[in-house]
C-alpha cells in the first residue's frame, strides 16, 4: 500500500505548483483584473528532485512498465507545459520559459536536464540531431527512415508504444510523445507560431516533409531510466 500511494504521488508529481498573477482582460471597458494561474517552473523541478529520492531505494524493484511511466511523466507532464508559447530563435538559449527564445536543439536538452536527466545541455543542443540521439540512447532503441510514407511512421511509433522519444529531422528535432492513444510532436517550430508547440505529429508539416528521421526512444532505455533516477 505504502509502495502504491509513493507511485501515485510521484506521477502527479505534488510539489509543482501554480502561482497567480493579475492580470486585465484586453479589448474590454472593464479594468477589474483576472486572475491568471502560470506554472511555478522552480517548483516543478525541485518536485522532480524529491521524488526521484524517495524513488531511489526501490527504483529495482519497479517494472520496467513502471519506470518508464514515471521518467516520461517528469518530462511531459511536469516541464514540458511550462515552455509552451516560449519564443523560438535560431540562436536561442534561454533557461526560463517564457523568458528570452530557444532553438529546437536547446529546447530537447534543457528540458531533459530540467526533467532531472544528467546531460551535457550545450554540447548536445549543437550536436546535429541525429548525434544528439546516438549520444543518449542505446542502439536498440534507435530506428532510421528514409522516404516513408507519414502514415507508416505514425504507425511504426503507435507499434513501439507509450513513451517518450526524441526525432532527428533534415533540419530539426523535438520530442516526439505516444501517450497510447495519440502521438504528439512537441517541439520549439520555425514555421507558423515560432515558438514551443505541442502539434499532432500525423499533421504536422515538418515531419511530413523531413526526408530523413531518426528516432529514439529515450524513455524505453533502462540505463537512461537508470541515469535519471540516480
Amino acid at each position: 500500500m505504502k509502495l502504491l500511494l509513493l507511485l501515485t504521488n510521484v506521477l502527479s508529481f505534488t510539489g509543482c505548483t501554480l502561482k497567480e498573477k493579475q492580470i486585465k482582460l484586453p479589448l474590454q471597458n472593464s479594468t477589474h483584473p483576472v486572475i491568471a494561474a502560470t506554472i511555478n517552473y522552480d517548483s516543478c523541478k525541485t518536485a522532480i528532485k524529491l521524488n526521484k529520492q524517495k524513488l531511489h531505494p526501490i527504483w529495482s524493484s519497479l517494472s520496467q512498465t513502471e519506470k518508464e511511466k514515471i521518467f516520461t511523466t517528469a518530462v511531459t507532464k511536469t516541464i514540458i507545459p511550462a515552455w509552451i508559447g516560449t519564443a523560438w530563435d535560431f540562436n536561442g538559449t534561454t533557461e526560463n520559459p517564457k523568458q528570452g527564445k530557444i532553438a529546437c536543439g536547446y529546447f530537447v536538452t534543457t528540458v531533459l536536464r530540467d526533467a532531472g536527466l544528467p546531460v551535457a545541455r550545450v554540447k548536445l543542443a549543437q550536436y546535429a540531431s541525429e548525434q544528439m540521439i546516438t549520444s543518449l540512447v542505446q542502439p536498440k532503441y534507435i530506428s532510421h527512415y528514409s522516404n516513408v510514407l507519414m502514415e507508416y511512421f505514425i504507425q511504426s511509433i503507435q507499434k513501439q508504444g507509450y513513451g517518450l522519444y526524441i526525432v532527428g529531422l533534415d533540419n530539426h528535432t523535438g520530442f516526439i510523445y505516444n501517450d497510447g492513444k495519440d502521438v504528439y510532436f512537441i517541439h520549439s517550430t520555425f514555421i507558423g507560431t515560432r515558438n514551443v508547440q505541442k502539434d499532432i505529429a500525423a499533421t504536422n508539416p515538418i515531419l511530413k516533409q523531413s526526408k530523413y528521421k531518426v528516432l529514439g526512444k529515450i524513455s524505453g532505455d533502462e540505463k537512461v531510466l537508470q541515469r535519471w533516477v540516480n
